[in-house]
């Protein structure tokens, strides 16, 4: 009896102990589960793949919500996505789930390092760090938030990073972090060697050339930089910040044709970013100058995103190089809109400058010369160039006493050249200020003595001034004209103009009984147009003479 109930209890055992096994392996698994899916999170938010990082750890929060680490990461995509507030509130959930979330006093410390509560920040550091004097990950932890906030702290940081490196010499990610440091402080030769040190410690981190790239970028030798970020790209393919930096430094080194397909792999590893997706946009617009294609993406992150006010810029820039007057001036009134309401988002001289000619070309001429005197307050070397692009464009409208007044606004800052010396004249000609328009024109004459039609002007304002040629002001300035152009009289401009001058030269010797010499002018009338009536009649009365 004994020994039946000796192997009944043994089988139990048997059973219970198969059942703890089984228990264990499933918890094994969950966790195995729940570690790889944190990690792809983590994957996604170092690919700045927000949007499907914050589902993972989301998706992970509701399965596990006694676990503070989730919050923790929650928090970190939205300080990444720059929403403060919510990442706070992520943070203080952690912190309620366990008072021991050291990572969650750490980001509350980097918020309160960007609002400049230095004390604040230090009083969530030391709560970390209480126990956790020789916990290097934590030391390592309070550097980062010391140096990757809104404003670095590196001498701070080094503090930290230091400490962790000295703990555990081996992890390259500590000198990764300390030349990131060196780096901020301009160090950039120690900044190397750091990095240098963390490939020795492990040559399979991409982060490593990405950073060691950077360097070699800001000392401008592009090529050793991007030859680094195609050594982490080769190592690490799916690696967005790699392809980010590639294209930045493919732009600074100029090398356009090469950036395209690089930008096109950054935005589709980081998915729904949306951030990625305006670069792309804010690309094909500014140095692409493939305004097509640059408005299609615009209009399209617009549809699920309208809150990315900065896609109106490059929208209304797009549609401005198309010659799109209406929908460039539509998208300038709604990026306006936006920065009207919000004094810290900021403008630039192209915004107002891209509104000033869609407004222009829209015959809104307030609202062109407003937008157009931003750009010169903005940027006062471009004043000169703004007013006499002001004076051109209201001559084309006709609009000529603001023409001149802009001319001569321009001419006030610097001499006018000799295109806007001429059209100046055609202004206060237009305005019938013939004196002033002479004078004008005089100055065009004087530094281009062979422009013909400076000449005609001049002539044309004497003949105004003289209306009935008493004084004959106008015959010297007919006589330079005819003597300019008679050698190519056929062009149907010139040979109007041509016979303008004949009839006033042969009225002039008519008018001093000087028939012969009259008669030689309306013969030339004849010769360039045997149709002119005028000219045919005085031939006839002078022949009588």
């Amino acid at each position: 009896m004994k020994k039946s109930n000796f192997a009944l209890l043994n089988s139990s055992l048997s059973v219970m102990k198969n059942a703890v096994w089984t228990f264990i392996i499933l918890i094994f698994n969950i966790l195995n589960i729940s570690a790889q899916t944190l990690q792809e999170g983590i994957r996604l938010m170092e690919n700045e793949n927000y949007n499907a990082a914050l589902q993972v750890f989301s998706k992970l929060n509701a399965t596990d919500p006694k676990n503070p680490i989730y919050p923790y990461y929650i928090g970190e995509v939205h300080y990444a996505l720059e929403n403060f507030d919510a990442a706070a509130t992520s943070y203080n959930a952690g912190l309620a789930i366990s008072s021991k979330c050291d990572e969650c006093r750490i980001g509350l410390g980097r918020l309160d390092l960007d609002k400049g509560k230095i004390a604040e920040a230090k009083k969530h550091f030391e709560s970390a760090l209480k126990g956790n004097a020789k916990n290097h990950k934590i030391l390592s932890m309070v550097g980062d938030a010391w140096l990757y906030g809104q404003k670095a702290y590196p001498d701070e940081a080094l503090e930290y990073f230091i400490k962790a490196r000295d703990l555990d010499p081996k992890v390259a990610r500590y000198w990764t972090h300390l030349g990131d440091a060196q780096y901020a402080k301009k160090d950039l030769g120690s900044a190397m060697t750091a990095y240098e040190t963390a490939i020795e410690k492990d040559k399979n981190d991409p982060e490593t050339y990405v950073k060691m790239a950077r360097i070699w970028g800001a000392s401008k030798k592009y090529d050793l930089g991007i030859e680094k970020l195609e050594i982490a790209i080769a190592m690490k393919p799916d690696y967005a910040l790699a392809y980010k930096e590639l294209y930045e430094q493919l732009i600074k080194n100029k090398n356009f044709s090469k950036v395209l397909p690089v930008l096109e792999k950054y935005v589709s590893l980081t998915g729904d970013d949306v951030d990625a997706k305006v670069r792309l946009v804010k690309f094909l617009c500014f140095q692409a100058r493939d305004y097509d294609r640059a408005i299609a993406e615009g209009l399209k992150v617009l549809e699920s995103n309208p809150t990315q006010y900065t896609l109106h810029r490059w929208l209304a820039w797009s549609y401005g190089e198309l010659d799109k007057a209406q929908e460039s001036y539509d998208q300038s009134v709604k990026l306006f809109s936006v920065l009207s309401k919000d004094t810290t988002l900021k403008s630039f001289p192209s915004d107002y400058e891209y509104f000033a000619k869609a407004a222009i070309k829209l015959k809104k001429f307030e609202e062109a010369e407003f937008n157009y005197l931003k750009v010169a307050e903005m940027d006062p070397d471009r004043a000169p160039e703004i007013y006499s692009l002001l004076g051109k464009s209201y001559y084309d409208a006709k609009i000529f006493p603001k023409a001149t007044e802009w001319y001569m606004r321009k001419g006030e800052l610097q001499p006018l050249i000799n295109t806007e010396q001429y059209y100046l004249g055609l202004s206060l000609f237009y305005e019938a200020k013939y004196l002033e328009a002479d004078s004008s024109f005089a100055k065009v004459v004087t530094l281009t003595p062979n422009y013909a039609q400076g000449w005609l002007m001049r002539a044309r304002c004497n003949t105004a001034l003289d209306s009935a040629q008493a004084a004959g002001l106008a015959k010297p300035f007919y006589e330079k004209y005819a003597e300019l152009t008679s050698v190519e009289p056929d062009k149907s401009r010139t040979k109007k103009n041509l016979i303008e001058s004949y009839k006033y030269l042969g009225a002039y010797y008519v008018q001093r009984d000087d028939n012969n010499q009259a008669l030689i002018y309306f013969e030339q009338i004849a010769a360039l147009d045997p149709a002119d009536k005028d000219a045919a009649d005085a031939i006839k009365i002078l022949k009588k003479k």
